[in-house]
């Protein structure tokens, strides 16, 4: 079984998200922390099924599709990452569910779900089932490296069965017509994967010197027409190319910041555009409304700070309030020197520090 084991690509994506992950500035973590959670509200819609659709689930772009969807499973999804989570992702999971003011969340059937998965991932293992069997016995000394996936190979060999979890196979339906009959297939309702996968989240879960990836898990795993060798592969291969999008997702992130910082260079260094262009970069798109929750402004803070991210280039406002993430422009002009070095950088500071005791007396009126 080993040699179907790609445990050294595994080796290789879990070792570079940690070391993308341990060099990280805390800017670019707080960034990753909040685009790994809309990577989870994706994982969450693909596991759990598509749900609620509408305009917020036509476009490619996920965390434009987590802000605006009107799916009632979001609420409860970041609820309960804010609560169980690693450190990085609840505090990304919270300020996410300021934004969309979630209030939502998980009834007893699904709660129960997630408690059956985290059982699965914190018991002892004095019995092995033959996937773990299969990955374990394919590994090498070094321990550390392989934890985290042993503990999916154990879990999963628990829940295969466990009826919450099993994936069915669907059935063939057909149909009368006048002139014949049309069949079409009709996949089973999905099971209890999403489950696993948040739980994998949380901050209980096996540590890597990272956050947690979304996706570790697949729902061919629970299927029951594929052999033990082909469910061990899919497993290793899954959480390889999962840990893959956790360095992608750092390594796409980190430019972006940076062209914020030369963007914003003209402004005070305690200007809060840059938090907000950290929400907007992660997150793809907002309103002004939500960006006022999550740092919180008032509505006329939220709206200083968006127009200053329209101006730098760095956003385009449309109706609703909405502010999009906007590409570097061609041929930008040459950005000017901060103000608040040189001799007017004292009164730059007390300005800022006006100006932002006059906001939080606005937040606290409109409050």
């Amino acid at each position: 079984m080993d040699e179907t084991l790609n445990l050294t690509g595994y080796a290789h994506a879990l070792g570079r998200a940690q070391a993308a992950w341990r060099f990280a500035a805390p800017a670019l973590r707080r960034a990753a922390a909040l685009a790994t959670i809309s990577a989870a509200w994706d994982v969450f819609r693909r596991d759990a099924g598509a749900g609620a659709v509408g305009p917020a689930h036509e476009t490619t772009a996920g965390a434009a599709q987590l802000l605006f969807s009107d799916d009632p499973r979001r609420d409860a999804v970041l609820l309960w990452l804010a609560d169980h989570a690693a450190p990085e992702l609840a505090a990304a999971a919270a300020t996410l569910a300021r934004m969309v003011r979630a209030t939502r969340r998980f009834g007893a059937e699904e709660q129960a779900l997630l408690d059956v998965a985290q059982g699965a991932l914190a018991a002892p293992t004095p019995n092995l089932g033959p996937i773990a069997r299969g990955v374990i016995g394919a590994g090498t000394s070094d321990t550390g490296v392989l934890e985290i996936l042993h503990a999916i190979a154990v879990a999963v060999d628990r829940l295969r069965d466990d009826v919450g979890f099993r994936e069915g196979d669907g059935a063939e339906v057909r149909h009368a017509l006048p002139r014949g009959t049309l069949s079409r297939y009709v996949p089973a309702d999905p099971a209890g994967c999403w489950a696993l996968n948040l739980a994998l989240l949380g901050r209980d879960a096996k540590p890597a010197g990272v956050p947690p990836s979304p996706g570790l898990v697949s729902r061919m795993l629970f299927r029951g027409d594929l052999e033990m060798e082909e469910l061990a592969a899919q497993l290793v291969d899954g959480a390889r190319l999962a840990w893959n999008d956790v360095y992608d997702r750092l390594i796409a992130l980190e430019p972006e910041l940076a062209r914020g910082r030369n963007a914003l260079a003209h402004l005070s260094r305690n200007a809060r555009t840059r938090d907000a262009w950290l929400l907007v970069a992660s997150l793809g798109a907002c309103t002004r409304t939500q960006l006022a929750a999550a740092l919180g402004l008032s509505r006329a803070g939220a709206d200083i700070q968006a127009i200053a991210l329209a101006d730098a280039g760095l956003a385009t406002l449309g109706t609703g309030g909405r502010i999009a993430w906007a590409g570097a422009r061609t041929g930008q002009d040459t950005v000017p020197a901060p103000i608040d070095q040189g001799p007017l950088g004292d009164a730059i500071s007390d300005l800022d520090a006006s100006l932002a005791e006059i906001d939080r007396l606005l937040a606290r009126t409109a409050g």
